[in-house]
């Protein structure tokens, strides 16, 4: 290969990774993740939830929780598979009818417990200071290791922590969360 050849192919190898590392930071943002109408709801029901803000009273994002800590090979891929998933989705789907209890079991897979813990680094104690249920300390060691083993994240069992569909308004854990959104006709 000739000099310029080499030079030309250098440039553009430069150029792909700055453009996939602008479009990766870009599509990384909650404006971009909200942007979509039927996301509409998830940043509706976020800003009301007690995960609105982090431990830092700053706004939580939407990649703080659903994507894997860092930006390694875990994060780009899980970044490819749910973009690919939420562009056939709206592109291909009728959006205005999607399916929020299954969307919300997929959702919960991709919910790290790193990003959990990273706020939540004492599992004595609930968000007020004050010590957990006794049924709350007996799975957070389960999950722990110190008593049995769990074979579920956080995210299996905190469900809706940042987001509340209707068909989940009803349970009398989330009827502190349910009062702040808007009754509605499907309730």
């Amino acid at each position: 290969m000739k000099k310029t050849e080499i030079a030309g192919l250098f440039l553009l190898a430069v150029i792909g990774v700055l453009a996939g590392t602008y479009t990766i930071h870009r599509t990384s943002t909650t404006e971009f993740c909200l942007s979509c109408h039927e996301m509409e709801a998830h940043g509706f029901e976020l800003k009301r939830s007690a995960h609105a803000v982090d431990k830092d009273k700053n706004p939580i994002s939407c990649v703080q929780c659903h994507m894997p800590p860092g930006y390694g090979l875990d994060y780009f891929m899980v970044k490819s598979y749910l973009g690919v998933r939420d562009a056939v989705a709206h592109f291909a789907s009728d959006t205005d009818n999607l399916d929020r209890r299954a969307m919300q079991l997929v959702a919960r897979r991709f919910v790290a417990d790193a990003n959990c813990l990273a706020c939540h680094t004492d599992l004595t104690r609930n968000v007020k200071g004050k010590p957990i249920s006794p049924e709350g300390k007996k799975a957070h060691d389960a999950w722990l290791g110190k008593d049995g083993n769990a074979r579920r994240t956080c995210a299996g069992c905190h469900a809706n922590m940042a987001h509340l569909p209707i068909f989940d308004r009803r349970y009398a854990v989330n009827a502190g969360f349910a009062a702040k959104l808007p009754r509605t006709a499907e309730q």
